[in-house]
C-alpha cells in the first residue's frame, strides 16, 4: 500500500481552533497534512482527559498519516512519536539531554514534571490505519495554575525566539517520518527501542500498577517489539503491560 507521511509544504499555522486534533480528522483536509495552533480551547488527552496548553509559549501540533495495520503496532506509533519529539527537543535544546526523558508510553518529562503530552487516534479500515498524531508541549511560562504545580513544568527558562516555533515544528515534521519509516524495519526498531530505553524515564525503576484485577509491583525491564511496557514483579512474574492504569506510579 502506499503510505501517507507527513508533508512539510502541507502544514497549517491557525490561530484558535477547539482541538487541532479535531481540526485535522475533517475527510477534506488531505493525509500528509499537519497544523500547529496558537490557542486550543478543547485539547484532548488520553481516556477522558483533557490537556491544557499552559505558558507565554504553547506548541500545539497534529499531523495526519496513513499506515499500513499489517506491518505497524500502534502502541509502538506511539512510543516513537515520543521519541521523535525527544530528539527534536535535544537538537534544540540541548541542555535538555540531562534532564529530559520519555515516560512511557507517550509523554515528555523534566525532571519529574511533565512537559509534553501525545495522543494519537486511529480509525482502522480495510487493513489500513488512519492515524491522527497530536503534541501538545508547554516550551515557557511563568506560572502555572495551582492543581498542576507538581505534575507540570515548561521545557524551556526563557521564551522562545522569532521563527523558533516554526522550526521546531518543520524538524518536528522530519523526525516522525523518519521514526514511522524506521517502524518498517525490524531490525531498526529493536535498535531505536536501545535508544528509547536508555532515555526513558522508567529505566530501571520499580513501579506500581493495577494488573489483572490486583496491584502488582514490580521492576521495570524496557520496552518489548510491539511497545509494551515490561515489569518482573516481586515474586518473579514477568508480565506486559498496554497501557498505564489510574494507579501506575513511580516507587
Amino acid at each position: 500500500m502506499q503510505y501517507r507521511l507527513l508533508k512539510p509544504e502541507l502544514g497549517h499555522r491557525i490561530t484558535s481552533v477547539n482541538s487541532t486534533n479535531e481540526w485535522i480528522r475533517n475527510p477534506e483536509i488531505p493525509f500528509g497534512s499537519w497544523v500547529i495552533a496558537e490557542e486550543q480551547t478543547e485539547g484532548k488527552g488520553r481516556g477522558q482527559n483533557s490537556w491544557q496548553s499552559l505558558g507565554e509559549d504553547p506548541f500545539i501540533f497534529s499531523g495526519k498519516i496513513r499506515l499500513s495495520a499489517a506491518e505497524i503496532s500502534l502502541p509502538l506509533v506511539s512510543i516513537f512519536v515520543s521519541s521523535a519529539l525527544l530528539k527534536t527537543i535535544y537538537s534544540f535544546f540541548p541542555k535538555r539531554l540531562d534532564d529530559t526523558t520519555i515516560k512511557w508510553p507517550n509523554d515528555i518529562y523534566k525532571d519529574d514534571k511533565k512537559v509534553a503530552g501525545i495522543l494519537i487516534q486511529s480509525e482502522f479500515s480495510n487493513g489500513v490505519y488512519d492515524v491522527v498524531i497530536g503534541i501538545g508541549l508547554n516550551f515557557f511560562g511563568q506560572t502555572i495554575p495551582e492543581p498542576l504545580a507538581d505534575k507540570a513544568s515548561f521545557l524551556c527558562e526563557k521564551q522562545l525566539s522569532e521563527g523558533e516555533l516554526e522550526r521546531f515544528a518543520n524538524q518536528l515534521v522530519v523526525e516522525i517520518n523518519q521514526a514511522v519509516i524506521t517502524l518498517l524495519d525490524q531490525s531498526q526498531v529493536l535498535k531505536d527501542l536501545v535508544w528509547i530505553e536508555d532515555h526513558s524515564l522508567l529505566k530501571n525503576k520499580v513501579i506500581e500498577t493495577e494488573w489483572d484485577q490486583r496491584i502488582v509491583r514490580g521492576r521495570v525491564l524496557g520496552i518489548d517489539e510491539l511497545g509494551f511496557l515490561l515489569i518482573m514483579t516481586e515474586t518473579g512474574q514477568k508480565i506486559e503491560l498496554m497501557d498505564t492504569s489510574p494507579k501506575f506510579r513511580i516507587i
